[in-house]
């Protein structure tokens, strides 16, 4: 394909993106820039228009968003610790519960192999389960499809939640007002780049999942949390994640069947229906249960993408570090879960 061709495709991607967001943003519904690009690229998807996702810029912009989540880890987070331990020890029963749930609802109810539905249910990274699955031999397409259709149920439908419960507006205001570019120094600059690039590497030499996210998001944590940086990403760049984020999800749903919408992404809704409503179940018992009380609560233990729910964390200026301490743990529980069963090659009953 010729190289003109190869760039128009690009453009039209972005174009497309981009006109969900703004048109979101006219209209002042959720997370605008995010879910407005989602949405546009998603019916584009569908509707079979060929553009093309910008997959060059996901880890840079994984990285500016886990910069961005590390920069609310102030040194009074140390003295949290305890408090949070509570909380933290329910993440493992949470995941089991989850697990246990869609293999069962994947495998008996819509008759989807039980490896396969083992994968579709664990609750990580889209991408390390769909590595998994394939090294596994499950069925890879139809584990892509129920966890894209959990992570996009789940973000169109949180921040309505919360709007709803917690009488919270999901705009990008809050943060908005924090930062810009034009407020940034080169030191400030060469700090943001410095904790994403030595972010990723680490991450990547201890082979941790989810690096471009996880590796920046540790760092910026410890330099915050130490008082060594206090710099935070300026609005403009975390617009531009966002609707590059909404564009490389949206595109995961090219090639969908109406076989495909029919059978596999409705078991994918029925499960993320199930989990929307045990979610707030088990929200209300660690409220009870440790005096954390509101949104970040359902946050903490939203089974959505990591990414997505730390993005709505920001957008929303919620505790951001109890929230993403909480999906740091998931992910290490999810990974370890996983791991160990696709050795095994044992779902669980």
């Amino acid at each position: 394909m010729p190289d003109a061709s190869r760039m128009a495709r690009y453009a039209l991607g972005a174009a497309i993106g981009l006109a969900g967001a703004l048109i979101f943003v006219a209209l002042r519904l959720p997370l605008p820039w995010f879910l407005g690009a989602l949405a546009g690229t998603f019916v584009a998807s569908v509707a079979g228009v060929r553009f093309l996702p910008p997959s060059i810029l996901a880890d840079p912009v994984r990285a500016i968003l886990g910069v961005a989540v590390g920069a609310a880890f102030t040194p009074e987070i140390l003295s949290r610790f305890g408090p949070m331990a509570l909380s933290l020890s329910l993440i493992l029963p949470w995941v089991a519960i989850i697990v246990v749930t869609g293999t069962f609802v994947f495998s008996r109810l819509f008759g989807i192999d039980r490896k396969t539905a083992l994968f579709a249910s664990v609750p990580g990274g889209l991408t390390d389960m769909v590595a998994m699955a394939e090294d596994a031999r499950a069925n890879v397409r139809t584990v892509t499809l129920i966890q894209l259709t959990r992570i996009a149920l789940l973000v169109f439908l949180l921040p309505l939640y919360i709007q709803w419960h917690d009488g919270l507006t999901v705009t990008n205001l809050a943060f908005a007002a924090k930062s810009h570019v034009w407020d940034m120094s080169l030191r400030d600059g060469a700090e943001l780049l410095g904790m994403s690039i030595v972010g990723i590497w680490i991450a990547r030499r201890l082979r941790i999942a989810g690096p471009a996210i996880v590796g920046p998001m540790i760092v910026s944590a410890i330099a915050h949390a130490s008082g060594v940086s206090a710099v935070k990403v300026p609005f403009e760049l975390m617009v531009v994640a966002q609707v590059t984020l909404g564009i490389l999800l949206g595109a995961q749903f090219r090639g969908l069947t109406r076989l495909e919408f029919r059978t596999t992404m409705l078991a994918g809704f029925v499960f993320t229906t199930i989990l929307l409503a045990m979610t707030p179940l088990l929200a209300a018992f660690v409220e009870w249960l440790t005096g954390f009380r509101g949104a970040p609560v359902i946050m903490a233990f939203a089974p959505g993408g990591q990414a997505e729910i730390n993005l709505l964390a920001l957008t929303l200026d919620l505790d951001i570090a109890f929230i993403a301490l909480h999906h740091l743990v998931r992910l290490a529980v999810v990974m370890g879960i996983a791991q160990v069963i696709a050795r095994s090659g044992t779902p669980p009953d």
